[in-house]
């Protein structure tokens, strides 16, 4: 179990970091920094809630997931759309 607690550690630490950096201004919320730290953070700790057997937890950091690349989709598309408007 120590790498699945590690990996959920980290993962914690990553969300943390996330909401600490964007209430320090530091990222946006349509930032891919900002995404990219959510969707690896509510994945490692999805991992080490799936180890765990608990469930509804493993459930809300994939939905957590799928929320980050949905972000991160719409921010990339928003960033090609400018790009093509640019020229």
């Amino acid at each position: 179990m120590f790498l699945t607690d590690l990996i959920g550690w980290v993962g914690a630490f990553l969300l943390l970091l996330a909401y600490f950096l964007l209430i320090h201004k530091d990222l946006t919320s349509r930032s891919r920094g900002y995404q990219i730290l959510n969707i690896a953070g509510a994945l490692f700790l999805g991992v080490s809630t799936f180890a765990r057997e608990a469930y509804p937890t493993f459930v809300t950091n994939m939905a957590w997931v799928i929320i980050g690349l949905y972000g991160m989709f719409h921010i990339t598309k928003n960033r090609k759309s400018k790009a093509v408007k640019r020229k």
